[in-house]
């Protein structure tokens, strides 16, 4: 590199991709269009074309796969191998897609073995898996790299605007021009859906995101981190519980055992905490009583706020920061989809997989899966339909 010269600055990145993907050749017509480039839309496309159909994917940002390298903190928690239907909104809709168990798990990783990507447990207690290079990079690579082989045309800065009778109505982002291609079957695989009115979907809701609350000083404990065991209580119920990192914040409380609190949670319903979940209470008094405070068992910083007792609680306002939401539940009812290939019912033609799906689970790779497993579904019967009208 000579002398001065540095990094691409992100203008002339992002100039860049713009200009590759004007540069991008797209047939009047493919036997399947996937609306999505991220982890569902790659899979469902490189399903699409390994059986034989000839097809394109629109996507709104400059680049196909984005979205994953946020996953995972960067890391990408690809699968779990814990993962259950009943950890699903949808229990019984998610195992006739995906099968039972941790059938889903093993059907997520055959595929990113044929994708060349090396994997590995999180440690030897832990379901979770990861990349072995511990970067999502490697598996949003590995992905591009097989559809490529494939022979997918990824058409990127084009936003979806529509889906009508096998059409495919999109906006060119480099030039704002509104074009058409013609689709013998089409899989949805964005957020946004694009679908006809005429199918039942639910509205979108943010999960996976921190819980506003009251009913504790939280702008003086910003910052500070607990292993807690959390309980969401509603009526006298218990209708969650779960032990793990909480951080609190301004203006309530984050945090993945949170995060999945947040799923369930509503407005009026009591989070009990207990910091101290590995120490029983007779123990708790007599550490307390020997060091004449709770320091000896809790963060020093959060006694000086609450004080020596081992349990908190505090009431929710809704859910915080959801614009940062990791998953939205919504979208298409599942009573609208066949789980064998995950096609619209009352529309032939039209595929669904990933988010646009009225299906989430919690943190730790469940979602991912979903999408994998979708994916691979809604491709597969996608380019199935397409060569039957061909």
């Amino acid at each position: 590199m000579a002398k001065g010269q540095g990094k691409p600055s992100r203008t002339r990145i992002r100039e860049q991709l713009l200009a590759d993907a004007a540069a991008a050749i797209l047939p009047d017509t493919v036997d399947v269009c996937v609306c999505g480039g991220g982890a569902a839309g790659l899979v469902a496309a490189i399903c699409s074309a390994e059986a034989g159909a000839s097809t394109v994917v629109l996507e709104r940002d400059l680049e196909c796969g984005r979205t994953i390298l946020a996953t995972g903190n960067g890391r990408c928690n690809l699968t779990n191998f814990d993962v259950k239907p009943g950890d699903y909104n949808d229990p019984a809709f998610f195992e006739a897609v995906c099968g039972p168990g941790g059938f889903a798990a093993e059907k997520a990783l055959s595929f990113f073995d044929g994708c060349g990507l090396s994997t590995a447990f999180e440690n030897e207690d832990d379901m979770r898996v990861y990349p072995t290079s511990d970067q999502a990079a490697s598996v949003r690579d590995v992905l591009l790299a097989r559809a490529r082989r494939a022979g997918v045309v990824f058409a990127c800065a084009r936003e979806v605007e529509g889906i009508d009778e096998g059409r495919v109505l999109y906006r060119e982002v480099f030039s704002d021009a509104r074009r058409t291609i013609g689709a013998g079957a089409v899989v949805v695989a964005c957020r946004e859906g694009f679908v006809p009115e005429s199918v039942e979907s639910e509205p979108f809701q943010p999960m996976l995101c921190p819980i506003a609350a009251t009913g504790l000083p939280f702008d003086k404990l910003d910052g500070r981190r607990s292993d807690a065991r959390v309980a969401l209580v509603r009526g006298g119920r218990t209708i969650a519980r779960e032990r793990g990192e909480v951080l609190f914040r301004p203006y309530g409380l984050s945090g993945i055992v949170i995060f999945n609190m947040s799923r369930q949670a509503q407005p009026g319903d009591t989070l009990e905490l207990d910091l101290a979940p590995l120490v029983d209470d007779e123990r708790f008094a007599a550490l307390v009583s020997a060091a004449g405070s709770a320091r000896g068992v809790i963060d020093p910083a959060i006694v000086g706020v609450l004080g020596d007792a081992k349990r908190f609680s505090c009431t929710v306002e809704g859910l915080a920061q959801t614009e940062h939401a990791q998953v939205r539940r919504g979208g298409i009812a599942t009573s609208q989809l066949d789980p064998a290939t995950l096609m619209v019912r009352t529309h032939p033609g039209l595929f669904a997989a990933g988010e646009v799906v009225d299906i989430d689970g919690p943190c730790g790779g469940y979602n991912l899966t979903w999408a994998w497993c979708s994916g691979e579904v809604a491709g597969s019967g996608a380019a199935a339909y397409a060569r039957v009208r061909a």
